[in-house]
C-alpha cells in the first residue's frame, strides 16, 4: 500500500493556484505618475534644504524663496489665461484616464490559473499553424484581444485559405474569448 507523498496530504487531486487578476494596461498612466512623483520629490527636496538655511544648518541662498520672489511681480496676461487653461484641461483628461479602468489588452486561456497571451504572442501562434498548412508559403499575422487578420502567400491551390482557417480557428480555442479569424491570400507572382 502507497503512502501520499510529502505535499500530496489525502486528497487525489492536489490544490490549484488561484487564478490570477487579468492584466490591465497602464505603462502611460504609470510613467506620467512617476515624472510627476519625481519633480514633486525635487521640489520637496528644495523646500527641505531651504529649511535648513533659514535654521542656519546650511549656508547658501534659499531657491524657492528667490523664484517666488521672481514670480511675485507678474500681472496676468492673455498668454497666462491660455495657458493655465490648457493645464487645467490636461490635468482633467489625466485624471480621467487615471481614473478609468482600460480594458484587458490580453487573451485569457481557458486555465485553472490565470494565463494570458499577449496580441504579438497570439499572431506568433497563429503564424506557426499556418505555416503548417500545405500550400502555404509565407505568413504575415496581426492580432488584437477581438480580431485575428492572417494574410498568406500560397502557391495557388485552391482551398488553401479556408485549410489556414479552420487549422487557426481550432488553435485558438483553448482561448476563452475566440477572436474573429479574417484570412488573406496573396498569390505567388510567377
Amino acid at each position: 500500500m502507497s503512502q501520499p507523498g510529502p505535499g500530496q496530504g489525502g486528497s487525489a487531486t492536489p490544490t490549484a493556484m488561484p487564478p490570477a487578476r487579468t492584466p490591465r494596461r497602464t505603462r502611460a498612466t504609470a510613467a506620467l505618475g512617476i515624472v510627476l512623483a519625481l519633480l514633486l520629490t525635487a521640489v520637496g527636496v528644495l523646500a527641505v534644504r531651504d529649511a535648513l538655511l533659514y535654521a542656519g544648518l546650511l549656508d547658501g541662498r534659499p531657491l524657492l524663496h528667490e523664484l517666488a520672489k521672481a514670480v511675485q511681480g507678474l500681472r496676468p496676461q492673455a498668454w497666462t489665461v491660455v495657458v493655465g487653461a490648457l493645464l487645467g484641461l490636461l490635468g482633467l483628461a489625466l485624471l480621467v484616464k487615471a481614473l478609468i479602468r482600460s480594458g484587458p489588452k490580453v487573451a485569457t486561456v481557458t486555465a485553472a490559473t490565470g494565463v494570458f497571451l499577449r496580441p504579438r504572442d497570439v499572431s506568433r501562434l497563429v503564424e506557426t499553424a499556418a505555416e503548417g498548412v500545405d500550400g502555404v508559403l509565407g505568413v504575415r499575422a496581426s492580432a488584437t484581444a477581438r480580431r485575428v487578420a492572417v494574410t498568406i502567400r500560397s502557391n495557388g491551390d485552391e482551398g488553401v485559405a479556408e485549410r489556414v482557417h479552420e487549422v487557426v480557428t481550432e488553435r485558438l480555442e483553448p482561448l476563452a474569448t475566440r477572436p474573429t479569424v479574417r484570412v488573406t491570400t496573396e498569390r505567388r507572382k510567377r
